[in-house]
This record gives structure tokens, sequence and C-alpha cells, in this order.
């Protein structure tokens, strides 16, 4: 029988394969017209703080100009086509997003064999991003809470923490009984604690997929990080593009793994 965490997680898959598409992130695409002065472009892009506008002739956006590429000349001797690897659909889910956005600063997107829109590496920190990263985080933390106790019954975890990091757990718990909220003590660890249990653990890190202590510490220092920004609105939920995506990808990959190993 599935446990109710794999249970959530399968739901939440449904709802950001289904219902969380790149669409929500999305901007219409400025563009220019192939007949138009590259330079006159440049200092229009320059004013909008814009990289990347679209090229256009009849009213059919046909590729894109980047702002470093643009000087003297016609738009038309400096444009872009675009390649079918540059185009996706805008029903693609964020996480496919993600995947392909890895190695690249921005994307184009299809509405009806039309590009209408953009998405840069800027838009990973709108809101969509946000609830996609927060809500796998906390699916991960009840993963591992369903994992530690199986692994260490009666408590036995607490040999992997500190007298202090215990205390802090016992305290938030004492808050919870008296709001009748108590749940358990491992409930009440922190995010950090629970990973702190788990790269102590080669059972538990290679049941998540890190074959060292090292990788895993990283994996958990990365997203104790991200959850924290995510949850107190900073303007840029993380200091890495390339890192932000590779940790969201990791949380959803590492999700999947026990899915399908529990669906075994």
């Amino acid at each position: 029988m599935k446990s109710k965490t794999i249970q959530n997680y399968e739901k939440l898959k449904m709802i950001y394969e289904t219902n969380l598409s790149v669409d929500l992130l999305a901007e219409d695409i400025y563009t220019c017209n192939l007949n138009d002065e590259a330079i006159s472009i440049k200092t229009d892009m320059i004013e909008r703080d814009f990289d990347v506008y679209g090229v256009e002739e009849k009213g059919k956006i046909l590729g894109y100009v980047l702002k470093e590429n643009l000087s003297n000349g016609s738009i038309k001797n400096v444009y872009n086509p675009f390649r079918s690897e540059e185009l996706i659909s805008d029903s693609t889910s964020l996480i496919e997003l993600l995947d392909i956005l890895k190695d690249r600063k921005y994307l184009f997107i299809l509405e009806k064999n039309k590009v209408s829109k953009i998405i840069t590496i800027a838009d990973l920190h709108k809101q969509p991003i946000r609830m996609l990263a927060f809500s796998l985080i906390s699916l991960l933390e009840m993963l591992l809470i369903t994992l530690i106790r199986e692994t260490y019954p009666n408590e036995s975890w607490k040999d992997h923490l500190s007298s202090g990091r215990i205390a802090k757990a016992e305290e938030m718990l004492s808050k919870r009984i008296q709001k009748n909220e108590a749940l358990t003590l491992l409930d009440n660890t922190q995010l950090s604690d629970k990973g702190t249990i788990v790269y102590k653990s080669p059972d538990l890190y290679r049941k998540l997929g890190f074959e060292s202590t090292t990788k895993c510490k990283e994996f958990f220092n990365h997203i104790e990080t991200l959850r924290n920004n995510t949850a107190h609105a900073q303007e840029e939920i993380y200091h890495d593009h390339q890192e932000l995506i590779d940790i969201i990808l990791q949380v959803n990959m590492v999700l999947d793994r026990n899915a399908n190993r529990a669906s075994e």
C-alpha cells in the first residue's frame, strides 16, 4: 500500500504537470521589424532593460535579436531565425521547462504554431516557481519523516542529533502540545535536522539516490536555503539560476525515485 506521502506527491505531480505550465511564467515578446536600424533598436532595448527582442515581418515573428549583437546596419542582417530547440509549447509543464531551460538563457513559446511569448531565466523567480519549489520541498520533508521512522524505530534517530537540536525539537513539541497540535518529536525537528539524520545514515542517503555523505549534505544545504528564501519572499529565491534549476529537478528526482520504489 502506498504511503500518504507518496499519494500526496502523485497528486501534486498531476497538478503541476496538467495545470502549472509555462504560460504562467511567459511574457509577451517585444518585437522590432526586419528593416529597422539595429543601433536604434539597441538603444530601445537598453532603455527597456531587455536582452532579447523578437523580429517580425508582416505580423509574423520570424526570429530574434540579442542586444549584445547589435551595432550598425539593418536588423535583417543580424537577426537569428528560430531553431527548433529554442521553441516550446505553451502547455509544457514547469518541470519540463526547467529540464530544458537548464542549458539556456531564454526560450520562445509557441501558441497555435506562432511565437508570441518568451521565457528567460529571470522568470524563475516568479510565484509559480516559488510554489513548485516550496511544495516539492514540503513533500520531501514528509518523505524524510517516513523513511527515518522506518529506519530508526523508537526515536533511535536521536543518536544522530546534538542535545541542543533535540532540545529545540522538544521545545517546539511542548508549544504544540499546548495548542493541541502535538504530532511527534520527529515532526517537530527542522529540515536541517532531518538532513543531518539522513546524511549520517548510509542506508538512508542511498535510498534517496546519493552516493556519499558529502553529496547528500550539499543537497540539504541547498534545499534549506531555497526553502527559506521561498518562504520569506526574497526578491531572488536563489543566487544561482543553474543551481536553482538543478536543486528543484533533484528534489523531484528523489521523490520520483521513492514513488517508483513504493510502487514496485
